[in-house]
């Protein structure tokens, strides 16, 4: 569905300019298991603006921890919790749990998610222009749980289930009148129940921030006719990463990224596979292309520079397209740039990432947690 929106806006976490006893009196003492993790909350104040939002201000709350149990072979746990309001009246609020149960026999994964937030819109397909830019408000609610049973070794799969409905759609054009779309799938609303499956060979030593091994997740899910739903379409997401530690210390990483999208059927547009945002091809607003398919890879260098501080060299490619044998491949964008990290927790590492990224018309400022991939 859509990003997280505040990621791409201009936010100051006033937490980079506290002392590190500051952050550090959030940390809770409970010990588990593995005897050399210590649990951490830490809390962000936000703000920040934007020519969609006015004056806005929130929070977010990570809290970073091992179940009971646990030993050094379970990756941390993390749940975050973000809240934003804006001078227009404008809501986000979305809590997202990472569960890793002990021996890393269950990931829980989950999204709980409410929304009322303008967006930018520029029809379907790999060449829209610039000028046909609208803005789109309306609301949205959407909760999504992935359980994955560890099958063997670092292999896992497990069912996937979404929900989502949105309505009160308002369109609006370059001059600020009333538009009408034609023929927009979705453009009224509408909910959709998606069921499927996903399968995850996941070695990365780190959810927040891998320095090796790799990620591959195959997904599908399916959105049937049934209890009164809107739409009938089909989605399949293919996520490829692996991470290289150059000199065996964690402190200089190149890593590389695949995502993959297909949808069919009667796909409403902000469903459809699209381009851009603070993951993959940073540079471009997300969603400034959409079409039924998308292909997109990136690479990045980091490098820890001194005590919390590093910095990253990115660049990307991508593309959307309507049919599988219809991509051209004169229409693929590209994005490149760099950004500086700040380690929140140095018992855990977990950046604070500032990235600055451009491409043909178009640059991005991303300030968020943790590494775009």
């Amino acid at each position: 569905m859509i990003k997280t929106t505040f990621l791409y806006l201009n936010i100051l976490f006033f937490s980079v300019l506290l002392p590190d006893q500051t952050i550090g009196q959030h940390v809770n003492e409970i010990e588990t298991a593995d005897t050399t993790y210590t649990n951490r909350l830490t809390l962000l104040p936000v703000l920040g603006s934007a020519p969609e939002t006015s004056f806005m201000f929130g929070a977010v709350a990570m809290q970073q921890f091992k179940p009971s149990g646990a030993g050094p072979e379970t990756r941390p746990s993390n749940i975050v919790l973000s809240s934003i309001y804006t001078l227009n009246n404008q809501i986000l609020v979305e809590l997202i749990p990472a569960v890793i149960l002990p021996e890393e026999s269950w990931i829980l994964a989950a999204t709980f998610f409410a929304y009322y937030f303008p967006v930018n819109y520029w029809g379907i397909g790999p060449d829209t222009m610039s000028d046909d830019q609208i803005s789109v408000e309306y609301k949205m609610f959407l909760t999504r749980f992935m359980g994955l049973k560890r099958v063997k070794n670092s292999f896992y799969a497990g069912p996937i289930v979404r929900w989502y409905n949105t309505y009160d759609f308002t369109f609006t054009d370059y001059d600020n009148e009333p538009y009408t779309p034609v023929g927009l799938t979705g453009q009224d609303g509408g909910n959709a129940v998606g069921i499927g499956g996903a399968i995850r060979w996941d070695k990365r030593n780190s959810i927040m921030t891998p320095t090796e091994n790799h990620f591959l997740e195959l997904m599908v899910t399916f959105h049937p006719q049934l209890f009164g739903t809107s739409f009938t379409y089909n989605q399949f997401r293919m996520d490829g990463r692996k991470y290289f530690d150059l000199k065996g210390d964690g402190k200089s990483v190149l890593g590389f990224h695949t995502l993959i999208q297909v949808t069919t059927g009667d796909t409403p547009f902000l469903d459809l596979a699209a381009i851009g945002g603070s993951q993959i091809m940073r540079g471009y607003y997300y969603g400034r292309y959409r079409d039924n398919h998308s292909l997109q890879i990136q690479s990045e260098f980091r490098q820890h520079i001194k005590g919390r501080i590093g910095f990253a060299l990115f660049g990307a490619v991508g593309n959307v397209w309507p049919n599988l044998n219809e991509i051209d491949m004169n229409l693929t964008k590209w994005t490149a740039g760099g950004g500086l990290r700040f380690n929140l927790n140095p018992g855990d590492t977990t950046n604070l990432r500032v990235d600055f990224a451009a491409g043909p018309n178009t640059t991005g400022l991303y300030i968020t947690l943790g590494e775009a991939f």
